[in-house]
């Protein structure tokens, strides 16, 4: 498991108390800040910690529950442009993996397998009952189709929203260019690990989280992103993801009957391209759909196209729930 250091640990340690006047200031900003920006969802005890999570909808005609699941250092709130539109249907889940948002401290295994434990303590606690409709964005799209291979009796359907394929953590695939890339973030990371504790990520306006959010709620998700939690949760997970990679690399292969709709972005470059088309292989009943004025985020560059994705399926289930109950 890769973890953060003790040298880096102490490095923070080190500068919090050099700073010492900055770290109160950040601590107090940060406590009335999330005080004044109250969670519209509920916090839900998960064990050792609690998650920030909003259900919205209901389930009058026995469809499957929608789970959201934000890409790598996101939130509940990256679906505010799509999960109202769903909620007009059936039951949505979104919420806010440990560390991010409104949820507290981080795991101590913030791993693709480590999410899909929480996931599944959350569902308990909340009494969301299968079948489930898995969508997921980016590093998302990973810890849905693990819940999947898990729990595969549960699992009606999975919407994959530009996600991400699991040999780009795989460092034996990198070439000189996917290397550096990966170094960048690390390091950008570490950097907003280590100076977080006196503020400066937000006097640089450097948050964890989405952009391109309504205003309202992109201040509420920059204001979220400025946290200590925020910048060690990110750290935490991107460290973790070569990790993440093998679980899903070993997990049993999904049921070959499950529909799953790919839905890629068409702004993206080739080799991103590429990593969608062998996401086709997943299953006997995955098909692709390309949003082609998107980029990476397609929730809000073109959130309709995730709604309609959604209840494509939605429709399906329905249509094979149908022909079951004819068929007896």
């Amino acid at each position: 498991m890769s973890k953060i250091n003790f040298t880096e640990s102490l490095l923070r340690v080190i500068i919090s108390l050099i700073g010492l006047p900055f770290t109160g200031i950040q601590a107090a900003l940060s406590r009335y800040l999330l005080y004044k920006y109250k969670a519209p969802g509920e916090k839900i005890s998960v064990g050792s910690h609690h998650l920030h999570a909003m259900v919205t909808g209901s389930n009058t005609s026995n469809l499957p529950t929608i789970l959201l699941e934000a890409g790598m250092g996101g939130c509940a709130l990256d679906w505010s442009l799509v999960q109202p539109a769903l909620a007009k249907h059936t039951k949505v889940l979104s919420y806010d993996r440990a560390g991010f948002g409104w949820s507290t401290t981080p795991i101590s295994e913030p791993t693709c397998e480590g999410y899909v434990r929480d996931l599944r303590e959350l569902l308990t606690q909340l009494e969301l009952e299968p079948p489930y409709i898995l969508v997921g964005h980016s590093y998302g799209g990973m810890i849905m189709r693990l819940f999947a291979s898990k729990y595969p009796e549960e699992v009606s359907g999975i919407i994959l929203v530009d996600s991400t394929h699991e040999q780009r953590f795989i460092e034996s695939t990198f070439n000189q260019i996917r290397y550096e890339e990966r170094l960048r973030h690390l390091r950008r990371l570490r950097m907003g690990y280590l100076l977080s504790p006196i503020g400066l990520p937000r006097l640089l306006k450097q948050p964890i989280g989405a952009k391109r959010l309504p205003p309202p709620v992109q201040h509420t998700v920059n204001t979220l992103g400025y946290r200590n939690n925020a910048y060690k949760a990110a750290y935490l997970e991107s460290l973790c993801t070569i990790e993440s990679a093998l679980q899903l690399i070993e997990s049993e292969p999904l049921v070959p009957e499950l529909p799953i709709i790919v839905l890629s972005a068409g702004r993206q470059n080739e080799d991103w391209q590429q990593s969608q088309k062998k996401l086709l292989q997943l299953t006997a009943k995955t098909r692709q759909i390309i949003a082609t004025d998107s980029w990476h985020s397609i929730q809000l560059y073109q959130p309709q196209a995730v709604v309609d994705s959604v209840l494509s399926l939605l429709r399906e289930n329905h249509r094979n729930q149908t022909d079951k109950q004819a068929s007896i």
